[in-house]
């Protein structure tokens, strides 16, 4: 059975050396290889609301936006936080 190949990268922000079996193309190593992600902030069913429920509930209201945030990379797709209810 032929071993998996292996590649070895630097990080360029903190110069920690990472070994992978990811290729350099694959779109998360080419997130590693240009020095961290792009987040993007999508919201559920309570977030898409939130404007409403951060007017009508104030202080409750913007809580809510913020637990039902999912932050993800535009460029890999890689989920970087999925929130409280996710």
């Amino acid at each position: 059975m032929p071993q998996p190949r292996v590649y070895h990268y630097q990080n360029p922000v903190t110069g920690e050396h990472l070994a992978s079996l990811l290729p350099p193309d694959h779109p998360e190593m080419l997130c590693l290889q240009q020095g961290g992600h792009i987040p993007q902030s999508k919201f559920g069913i309570l977030g898409k609301s939130c404007v409403l429920a951060a007017i009508i509930w104030f202080p409750l209201g913007i809580g809510l936006c913020l637990l039902d945030r999912r932050v993800q990379c535009k460029r890999c797709g890689v989920v970087i936080d999925d929130g409280i209810c996710g």
